[in-house]
């Protein structure tokens, strides 16, 4: 009797610790839902201050900015004066040697030695600067500057990989963005 007893309470806890598991918790990254007063969004396009990168740069981030939004929130885009305003510039396009890598020595000529250092690898950084304007809430508004970097072989032409390389740090750049308007972290 001890023994049916026991197996029906133990049944009875594992259906119910089963039933507590019908809808698992979902775990979201993209912040909480986007403030109800919010209906609109407005991007003007980026303006290129450097003199570096593809000529249509500002545009392409600008581009990607407004899709990465129209994709994860409900906000309708319009063209200025939307709840949210973003503008802003390319304020930096570089490629730097980084990772150096044993170098040669060089018997220069009167009597001096030179070592030549060789970067193992090369690094793209774009740095954004944004002006953003949450016309429902002051206190969210900002400047900012955004930067991210991507390195690539030292052997490689930045030519080869570079459309790679601005789509990878605009995808983050562009994340960064919105986790910093929307995503409340």
């Amino acid at each position: 009797m001890r023994n049916k007893l026991a197996r029906a309470a133990w049944l009875v806890a594992l259906v119910l610790s089963l039933a507590g598991c019908a809808r698992a918790p979902v775990l979201s990254f993209r912040g909480g839902p986007v403030d109800p007063n919010l209906k609109t969004l407005s991007v003007e396009t980026f303006y290129t201050e450097v003199a570096a990168g593809p000529a249509n740069l500002g545009l392409r981030f600008s581009e990607e900015l407004r899709e990465y939004f129209m994709r994860n929130t409900s906000l309708a885009l319009t063209r200025g004066n939307g709840d949210l305003l973003f503008a802003g510039a390319i304020t930096r396009y570089e490629v730097t040697p980084v990772a150096p890598t044993a170098g040669t020595v060089d018997q220069g000529g009167a009597g001096g030695v030179g070592f030549s250092q060789l970067a193992g690898q090369q690094r793209l950084t774009i740095g954004v600067k944004v002006q953003f304007t949450n016309a429902k809430d002051d206190t969210k508004s900002f400047e900012q500057e955004f930067s991210f970097f991507q390195d690539f072989a030292q052997g490689r032409n930045l030519s080869e990989v570079e459309a790679d390389l601005i789509r990878t740090i605009f995808d983050q750049l562009v994340l960064d963005i919105f986790n910093k308007t929307l995503g409340d972290w």
